[in-house]
């Protein structure tokens, strides 16, 4: 888990693009885009956008194709936006999305909801709004993810210049968040399966002329193929072989989500995070249905029940410096735990 330190801090942006500041974008009068000339990993998905964000007259939002600009002119509540399509059940899903501006005020969430979420239920109320009921789940600006009205600790705080990352498995109804392009664990396992549930991605804000952009989506059908390269992207060592072999070129990049290629600015490098400390290492009474209580210090002693969920995050670096032999090879059990239960 995240220490209070790690919690607190920011997490610097995806790249080392100039973006506007925010007196810039509250005194601009035209575009809020057209200060942006940012477009870093746009060409990592093959530009692929399998769904844009569905365009209303009643949202406080003013849509174009890829582009959100919320509150466009003064904030008076929260504004829902929604994708123009439904995330098909025994499909995987994986969209990215810029943060153009810096994120400020009650909150910014990404995640996803069902067709029963209300769009205009806190147009004039400022509300963390998705989890705030069954019907969606959220990861908010602030770090914590958010399910029938729990909100738990998941990852840093982000704001400005960050890639955010949702992945939706509707096969097993799994969902799971990225932040510049590092997996933060699975959180929440309890994702309707259902076909007749129809689920949508969903953003909402309560920050005056926010700015997001997708910067890719995608599904995939769930194949064997998928799965086994699924399996593979947690072990560099073997994803790096596959990489080399021509052949398969075509199909890297159709589940290039599963390992998406990172690149660091320069002050994540100088403030990167060991991944054993960024590791989000949630009690499986956490992750399943959402408990009705706070996570505490005394459940600890269950959090090895439920490393699957993100036991590929976990550095084995610490370990073998040590030479703490026992350390290790627990440590290698947890991980091929994860990898059998992938398969």
């Amino acid at each position: 888990m995240l220490t209070n330190h790690h919690q607190d801090h920011c997490c610097p942006g995806f790249c080392d693009c100039i973006f506007p500041r925010c007196m810039e974008v509250t005194n601009y009068k035209g575009n809020i885009l057209d200060l942006v000339k940012c477009r870093c990993g746009e060409a990592d998905s093959g530009h692929r956008l399998d769904w844009l964000w569905q365009t209303t007259d009643s949202s406080d939002a003013q849509i174009s194709g890829r582009d959100i600009i919320f509150h466009p002119t003064y904030s008076q509540g929260t504004a829902i936006v929604r994708g123009e399509k439904p995330l098909k059940a025994g499909k995987v899903h994986f969209w990215e999305m810029r943060i153009i501006t810096a994120l400020t005020g009650t909150d910014v969430m990404f995640g996803i909801g069902t067709e029963n979420v209300n769009l205009e239920q806190f147009k004039f109320h400022f509300v963390s709004a998705l989890g705030t009921n069954a019907q969606s789940w959220g990861f908010s600006y602030s770090g914590k993810i958010q399910h029938c009205g729990e909100q738990l600790p998941y990852g840093q705080k982000f704001s400005q210049g960050c890639l955010v990352g949702v992945y939706l498995d509707r096969c097993r109804g799994h969902l799971e968040f990225y932040l510049n392009r590092r997996a933060l664990g699975v959180a929440y396992i309890n994702i309707p399966t259902d076909p007749d549930v129809l689920i949508y991605p969903m953003v909402c804000s309560t920050a005056a002329k926010s700015v997001i952009s997708l910067v890719s989506s995608t599904s995939q059908e769930v194949t064997l193929q998928l799965r086994a390269f699924q399996t593979l992207s947690k072990q560099p060592q073997k994803l790096e072989e596959l990489r080399q072999m021509p052949g398969l070129k075509s199909i890297l990049q159709s589940y290039w989500f599963l390992a998406p290629p990172v690149r660091y600015s320069q002050r994540a490098k100088e403030n990167e995070l060991d991944l054993g400390d960024e590791a989000v290492l949630c009690p499986s009474s956490k992750l399943r249905l959402g408990r009705k209580q706070k996570f505490t210090e005394t459940d600890g002693a269950n959090i090895d029940d439920d490393l699957y969920s993100n036991a590929h995050k976990i550095t084995l670096r610490r370990s073998l410096d040590s030479g703490d032999e026992e350390h290790t090879a627990s440590v290698h059990d947890m991980c091929d735990e994860y990898f059998h239960y992938l398969l």
